[in-house]
């Protein structure tokens, strides 16, 4: 069954700065922008601090809190996972124009809960389920504007969106978790091996056998060779 997002969580624009946001290093607010989401976990480590003489509570950011681009090529999502304060910081915010997602508890516990048929929605499969590719694809056929690209709050909040059961939930979770160790995996051992065989290849080029190599049998041209034939040539050098 899908819902609008607008039915399992409460979508708002971060906090409104009029003017130029001025770092102070006494602040007493983590401040995050849209240069401090990747589309992943939120590392409030490296977050720029700033001074705020009245701000409503409702800004501060919770566990659990998704945050969106709103204007950008990628509007992936971001987890606010653990907020991990530095001393001297009371909260953590996000600046407009991030939006940020936050679920509903379960009907009965608020006045606007989850819809019926949604006993529960874990906020990491939603924010899972917002950086998926068919989801992204949705949100960008409904971009606007000539300079940026920019999303519109009820464009967001209309989305809708499959909610299966809480065990299919976290089944989903833990399995792209997986899937995200995996790529990671991969990734490193490719980036490994592009560094040993350019070792390799610039220890063929300091090699002196160079009369070997001319006197080395005529091998086809290059694109009809495989990756093994070429390595096999290069070694009897």
């Amino acid at each position: 069954m899908r819902f609008p997002l607008s039915a399992l969580a409460d979508v708002r624009l971060g906090y409104p700065f009029r003017t130029r946001v001025t770092p102070d290093p006494q602040g007493e607010t983590a401040l995050v922008q849209l240069a401090d989401l990747n589309g992943g976990v939120l590392d409030t480590s490296a977050l720029v601090r700033v001074h705020l003489k009245k701000i409503r509570e409702h800004f501060a950011l919770r566990p659990g809190d998704i945050l969106f681009r709103a204007r950008s090529q990628a509007h992936d999502a971001t987890y606010v996972d653990d907020l991990a304060l530095s001393p001297g910081v009371v909260r953590v915010v996000a600046a407009a124009p991030i939006m940020v997602v936050r679920v509903r508890p379960p009907a009965g516990r608020t006045a606007e809960g989850l819809p019926d048929g949604v006993t529960a929605l874990d906020a990491r499969y939603l924010h899972w389920l917002l950086n998926h590719p068919q989801t992204q694809a949705v949100l960008r056929a409904r971009n606007t504007g000539h300079n940026a690209e920019v999303l519109r709050k009820g464009d967001l909040e209309g989305l809708p969106l499959p909610v299966p059961s809480p065990a299919v939930q976290h089944l989903i979770i833990e399995a792209a978790g997986l899937l995200e160790r995996e790529r990671r995996l991969r990734r490193q051992l490719l980036e490994e091996r592009f560094a040993m065989i350019q070792r390799q290849l610039l220890r063929h080029a300091d090699t002196e056998g160079t009369e070997t190599a001319r006197t080395t049998p005529a091998s086809p041209p290059a694109e009809e060779r495989s990756e093994g034939q070429t390595w096999a040539r290069l070694e009897g050098i």
